[in-house]
């Protein structure tokens, strides 16, 4: 994928990269399984087979229940990033981390967020030998 691509759901507005998307997640929403499996079909459609890593702007109030950062996981997803607008948006990604059992960080700015989608781009490179 050269450049990038936005697509909006009903709930989100997603910007793909090569290698990581970036959410946007309506003000309000309660995020469901059925919403997940919503992004996941998008996940499907543009990353299948190929590693990349989620970045979660968290600029508007929305919840997730934390039960399905513990069960749900896309199998080509290297980790989440979650960039933060205040310390109440930052508070809640600190609260969510926990329930996540994967590589899942919080940055203050986008531009940090797409350097760590990068470094874990790398290392799973330099692990699978490409």
């Amino acid at each position: 994928m050269k450049g990038s691509r936005d697509i909006d759901l009903q709930f989100a507005h997603l910007k793909l990269y090569e290698h990581y998307v970036v959410s946007s997640i309506q003000e309000g929403v309660s995020l469901t399984k059925d919403q997940l499996d919503e992004l996941f079909g998008v996940f499907d459609t543009y990353y299948k087979g190929r590693p990349f890593v989620s970045i979660a702007l968290r600029e508007n109030d929305y919840t997730i229940d934390p039960n399905l950062l513990k069960s749900r996981k896309h199998p080509d997803l290297l980790g989440i990033a979650v960039v933060y607008v205040n310390e109440s948006s930052k508070k809640i990604a600190e609260f969510e981390r926990k329930f996540y059992q994967g590589k899942y960080e919080i940055f203050p700015t986008m531009k940090a967020a797409q350097a760590w989608a990068d470094e874990l781009l790398q290392e799973y490179i330099k692990k699978a030998g490409l």
